[in-house]
Order: C-alpha cells, then structure tokens, then sequence
C-alpha cells in the first residue's frame, strides 16, 4: 500500500510540472555532455553542439558547422522543433530541470540520447 502511494505521489509530481514551468526551465544556453546513438554505442558530442532557447519561443542552434534557427514549443512532453525552412519534428523530454536537458530522439530507427547541460 505504501509504494502505490508513493508511486501516485511521484506521478502526481511529475505530471504537476506545467508546459510554461518547463518553458522557463528551458531558456537559456546549453552545451552538449554526450550525444549517444544506443545502436552503436557512438558518442556524437564531439564538444560541437550547442543549443540556446529562448523565452520567445525561438531557438539557435550549433551542431558541428551547420547553424540552424527557427520555433519550438513543448507539449505533453516533447520538444517540438520547426526550422526555418524545414519540417517540424518532435523529440521526447526525458529530463528537465535548472541545469540538465535530456532528449530521447530516433535517428533511422535508432534511439539516440541528448544531454545537455546549461551553459548560462
């Protein structure tokens, strides 16, 4: 009886953190720590990423030599990115909070893990 209470007490917790908390958690400059595709066991981080979200909802970001700009919004969960210029596409938040971003994303059908940690 104690772990299903503390199992909806977590749950509550979780799901009581609101799409603008994790705006304002969001904002700000990260860096790259590891950038892991689990098919492989690669690390893409290469010290080269770097992501900077602002409270306006735009976003700049450095991966490698490419620049790249555009919107992004959070809904239940996933980070929505729009390009300029190019399609949309969401990623999972795993984790969030004042120093740590965490993304689950797929590439060609592989998980890939994005951590990130504030710059600012």
């Amino acid at each position: 009886m104690k772990k299903v209470f503390l199992l909806t007490l977590l749950l509550v917790f979780i799901l009581s953190c609101s799409d603008s908390e994790k705006y304002e958690l969001i904002s700000g400059s990260w860096k790259c720590s590891s950038w892991i595709n689990e098919a492989s066991g690669i690390n893409k981080c290469n010290n080269n990423v770097q992501f900077e979200f602002n409270s306006d909802k735009s976003y700049n970001s450095i991966i490698g030599k490419i620049k790249d700009s555009g919107e992004y919004s959070i809904q239940d969960g996933l980070l929505y990115i729009s390009p300029k210029g190019k399609m949309e596409f969401a990623v999972k938040i795993t984790k969030l909070n004042n120093d740590t971003l965490v993304l689950l994303m797929n590439q060609a059908g592989n998980r890939e893990v994005l951590s990130l940690l504030r710059v600012d």
